[in-house]
């Protein structure tokens, strides 16, 4: 699975998005049906998604990182006991797709996005990202530096 591409997406006028044949077809086939979105973290105004299967997987992995070995028992156990794993699935949404991979974008995502004129979706190989086009941009143009810079240390370190 690998999510790939930059594609510019309107919303119909019933609010609907369509998640394109690449994208779909990069979901688990036995989970087709239905993906999961989930506010960035730690970028305001980006939206994440995943399968179902890999949201949980990432979840798990976050668990394990942030929580250790004990850490599940603790959250079980510690109503007060902070899960970042807990924090990110409260506010995930479970996202039923048509056939032809349309999907209606919840309320609270068409706003954290300010999507109006559409919505750039990304792949970020094992997840994708919703984006406002002009933010989009933006982050493009300063990830193009950051590869640029990248590349150049390659270069350097071989040289060493």
């Amino acid at each position: 699975m690998a999510f790939r591409s930059e594609i510019l997406i309107k919303l119909d006028k019933k609010g609907r998005v369509l998640l394109p044949a690449a994208f779909r077809d990069e979901l688990p086939a036995d989970d087709r049906g239905a993906f999961v979105l989930y506010h960035s973290p730690n970028v305001s105004g980006v939206v994440n998604g995943n399968s179902r299967m890999g949201f949980d997987a990432m979840l798990e992995r976050l668990r394990a990182e942030a929580l250790g070995p004990k850490g599940s028992l603790k959250v079980a156990l510690d109503d007060e006991a902070f899960d970042p794993a807990g924090y990110l699935s409260a506010g995930a949404r479970t996202i039923a797709m048509e056939p032809d991979g349309r999907f209606s974008m919840p309320a609270e995502f068409v706003e954290a996005l300010d999507a109006a004129d559409g919505v750039m979706l990304v792949g970020k190989v094992e997840k994708f990202q919703l984006w406002n086009p002009a933010r989009w941009q933006a982050r493009r143009a300063a990830e193009r530096e950051k590869m640029a810079a990248f590349v150049r240390n390659l270069s350097a370190g071989g040289d060493a």
